[in-house]
């Protein structure tokens, strides 16, 4: 061989080594994908979404319990000593206002008067009977359910992020229905087990929350527009990496992605994806396990 020739051969060689270098490990760092027929896409009921700006609201789950609304509590008495001569309202009763609930005979006049409700409602408790001599005590005690209040019971990690007026989401514990409401309430104190009582004041003219019922509630703490995020069903894990799975016709890649705050529905995304790409929500672990399958297949 000549010595041009042997020259030209080395030359080529050492700059063909550094190209075929740099494909091997640009195959080796390929993100993963799997490329999906259409009809296979159809089988696999894929729901895609589109990267874009969303308004998040950052929640914090807090449990607490129904309680009576004491603004709606009244407590209803004789207006002079007498003697109660008859009864017109028991427990459990729902009444309007203005209506009779006890008949009482004035001792000193002898003329009977009417002991009224200034509510409607219901009597939640009596304290009197047929006979007895009252003057200045309660009779009756009438609450209005028309709205109730949620006891909160916050722990430190929650009470500095709670504020008054903040909206909240109540549920009860078998999620048969959801109610809005606000704090209106935070006590300046804390009980001797480190718990904080905070107030939220719902309407029930359903009369579905009851007092004694355990629910929890949402409290929205933060509230902010993300520039880019991603439905939180979108997201899957690859050794342990928090991706989501990109398509771009028929091929399906796994985009690891950075995550911020999240509401429990959509989480901000810092960076991975780009505002306008099309994602894979529903079914997105069809994906992942495929990806898988084919990394097994050629694992040795």
């Amino acid at each position: 061989m000549k010595l041009n020739t042997l020259i030209t051969i080395i030359c080529i060689a050492s700059f063909s080594l550094p190209v075929l270098a740099y494909e091997k490990k640009h195959e080796e760092h390929e993100a993963p994908h799997t490329n999906l027929s259409d009809a296979a896409i159809e089988n696999a009921k894929l729901t895609l979404a589109t990267a874009s700006a969303q308004s998040i609201r950052v929640k914090q789950t807090i449990f607490g319990v129904i309680a009576p609304n004491n603004n709606n509590i009244v407590h209803i008495g004789a207006k002079y000593k007498g003697i109660v001569t008859s009864l017109k309202a028991n427990i459990g009763d729902d009444i309007k206002a203005g209506q009779t609930l006890a008949v009482v005979e004035n001792v000193t006049t002898g003329t009977a008067f009417e002991v009224i409700s200034p509510i409607s409602g219901e009597v939640t408790a009596r304290f009197t009977n047929v006979g007895e001599v009252v003057e200045q005590k309660p009779l009756f005690e009438v609450l209005d359910p028309s709205s109730v209040w949620v006891e909160l019971s916050a722990f430190p990690e929650n009470i500095e992020s709670l504020e008054e007026e903040q909206t909240t989401y109540v549920y009860d514990l078998h999620h048969h229905k959801t109610v809005e409401g606000t704090v209106s309430y935070i006590s300046p104190q804390m009980t001797g087990g480190h718990i904080a009582r905070a107030l939220i004041e719902l309407p029930n003219q359903s009369g579905h929350w009851r007092p004694g019922m355990h629910v929890k509630a949402d409290v929205v703490t933060d509230s902010f527009n993300a520039s880019l995020a991603i439905n939180n069903d979108a997201v899957q894990r690859l050794e342990d990496n928090p991706v989501v799975f990109i398509k771009e016709g028929n091929r399906f890649e796994a985009r690891e992605v950075e995550l911020g705050r999240t509401d429990g529905e959509y989480t901000e995304v810092l960076s991975g994806i780009e505002n306008g790409e099309s994602y894979v929500v529903e079914n997105s672990y069809l994906i992942k396990a495929d990806i898988l399958k084919q990394g097994a297949g050629h694992s040795h």
